[in-house]
């Protein structure tokens, strides 16, 4: 969702509300509230039999006695209904003590994650007071927390280096029971906000729901793989969720996004990743090139999902992934200078960068469409390369070193139409073992091209048009790293006859031939027909030394570029127009 919740620490917090609440249920109908260490405010007290200041009092002296001080426990209401078994708290949050968080960290025994959480309501039903008072076990019917706030504060203390025991509270609230059971824990409208201090960033997410199924909390279910967190069933939901690239360059929006631990399924609905600005003001932020994108996915899904790895460890492993009709658009203006590219931007060395270990054993893509446009201020026009229809599968997406060692190719292979006409097939193999070299091999295949179709391209992005010719087939093969690659390639055309072009200056988006060095061109370097009469199919190989300030997709499309001039007969100087 952006950013890492410690879920676990929250959902314990929580439950440690839970038990202060059922704990003073007892103490109510027992009568065991009557001890030195607190003093209840009975001046808003109804009645001399009214108990509800000293329930509210006694919650405060557990919260401060359970956080040593740390926290502190506001309360509007509470409202025990003994007849029912049953308490409800209302308006009611738990806030650090600024004084003790000063002192802690004097003695550097502060934990990281320090957290405020308001509720609107929260209410506990089914307490059975015969095993309360039996038993060392909580046994609860429902758990209903309406409009919880959870904001979490992190900051990074150096001297945390093994870190703190986060679950002192816990512990100390929970010795007096082995076992906690509820049937079933509802959170509605809840709003999670997460400060990291350190890097002066936060970020919300609002209307989140959670239901929870058969919680169980004892001294075997922190590591029982069939739940999450302690639960045989859960469900979350959250609506209309929006967040900001690092840079601010870009709004990511989530329509909604649903877990599912019924399924250990996760789903993302209508995910949009947008500029924003616009294209002039987004240009106007850079001295150099830099491209433009928009991104929409109906329908993202993962399937597998380890939970237990998830929450406990903060590795997302999945075993199937699906994405549907998804769209992608880039949008390049060449009137700026190139930049430098860092040469760490292989699609499986920026995978090796994100922080969370992460595997997908399969990734399915449905129906995706990708347009590529680009201006050329030589030419004064716009180019659009577009393939739809595009089907196919990643396989072994991993950073994780364990899973590498078992397997360290990942592979991408997909068809597609290119320019909504030819079918188009391409692989990607990466070599995760050696992401740091960025070794990669590729392979291309396309077919039945004719200038109808090529000249919108090669007009205004490569600075030629084909006056005339067909090409029947076209294949590649090529290898290679961060600092170079290597290819075979083999263009079956017939007919061939290429015009070179350049901008009308007097009328805007129209070009003129350069006929006499067309003429030349074709008549002396370009090799009309492949393969020649009587001859055998040429098929190539074509070598390049990479360049700073290309990307790797640019790196494979003027690797193939070369390739394709050095089939036609035409110098590999001539790619250099090409972007």
């Amino acid at each position: 969702m952006g950013f890492k919740y410690p879920v676990k620490k929250i959902y314990t917090i929580l439950i440690i509300v839970v038990a202060i609440i059922a704990g003073l249920y007892v103490a109510v109908r027992y009568g065991f509230l009557r001890t030195k260490d607190y003093k209840p405010d009975n001046s808003n007290a109804k009645s001399a039999l009214d108990l509800r200041p000293a329930i509210i009092a006694k919650m405060q002296q557990l919260v401060k006695d359970g956080s040593s001080g740390l926290y502190r426990l506001s309360v509007e209401q509470v409202e025990p209904h003994l007849a029912s078994s049953s308490v409800q708290i209302i308006h009611a949050s738990i806030i650090p003590d600024f004084a003790k968080i000063k002192k802690l960290d004097g003695l550097q025994q502060l934990p990281e994650d320090i957290f405020k959480i308001s509720f609107a309501t929260l209410q506990v039903e089914g307490i059975n007071m015969d095993d309360l008072l039996s038993t060392d076990e909580l046994l609860l019917s429902k758990v209903s927390i309406s409009k919880p706030v959870i904001e979490v504060y992190h900051q990074k203390r150096n001297y945390n280096k093994s870190g703190l025991d986060t679950l002192t509270l816990y512990q100390k609230l929970f010795k007096s029971f082995k076992i906690i059971a509820v049937d079933k824990i509802e959170i509605t409208d809840g709003t999670f906000i997460s400060h990291d201090i350190t890097k002066g960033k936060r970020n919300q997410v609002d209307h989140v729901a959670l239901t929870m199924n058969d919680v169980l909390i004892d001294s075997s279910t922190q590591h029982d793989k069939t739940r999450k967190l302690f639960a045989k069933k859960l469900d979350l939901t959250v609506k209309n969720y929006t967040a900001r690239s690092p840079d601010n360059l870009y709004s990511i929006q989530f329509g909604s996004i649903n877990i599912s631990g019924v399924e250990d399924k996760f789903t993302a609905l209508n995910v949009e990743i947008h500029p924003t600005l616009d294209k002039q003001q987004f240009q106007k932020q850079f001295t150099t090139r830099m491209e433009i994108f928009n991104i929409s996915m109906p329908l993202i899904s993962l399937k597998g999902i380890d939970w237990w790895l998830l929450f406990n460890e903060g590795a997302l492993t999945a075993n199937e992934a699906l994405m549907e009709n998804s769209r992608c658009s880039v949008y390049l203006n060449r009137t700026l200078p190139f930049r430098k590219v860092k040469q760490n931007n292989f699609p499986h060395q920026m995978l090796m960068e994100i922080p969370v270990p992460i595997t997908i054993s399969k990734l399915n893509m449905r129906n995706a469409q990708l347009t590529y446009t680009e201006f050329n201020p030589a030419m004064g026009k716009t180019g659009n390369i577009i393939v739809d229809k595009m089907n196919g599968q990643m396989t072994n997406i991993t950073n994780m070193p364990e899973r590498i060692r078992q397997n360290k190719t990942m592979t991408i292979n997909s068809h597609g139409m290119f320019m909504r006409r030819i079918p188009l097939t391409v692989g990607f193999q990466f070599n995760l073992a050696k992401y740091k070299t960025g070794d990669f091999s590729m392979n291309l295949q396309i077919k039945n091209i004719d200038s109808s179709i090529l000249n919108p391209i090669t007009v205004p992005l490569a600075e030629f048009m084909i006056k005339k010719g067909t090409i029947q087939k076209g294949t590649a093969n090529v290898t290679g790293n961060n600092f170079k690659t290597h290819g075979k390639g083999e263009l079956l055309y017939k007919d061939l006859y290429l015009v070179a072009v350049k901008k009308n200056a007097d009328k805007p988006g129209n070009v003129d031939k350069k006929s006499t060095l067309s003429f030349l061109a074709n008549t002396v370097l370009i090799k009309n027909n492949n393969p020649s009469k009587d001859e055998a199919p040429r098929r190539v190989d074509f070598d390049f030394t990479r360049e700073p300030k290309l990307t790797f997709f640019s790196l494979v499309w003027k690797t193939i570029f070369i390739g394709i001039l050095k089939t036609i007969g035409l110098p590999e100087s001539f790619a250099d127009k090409s972007y």
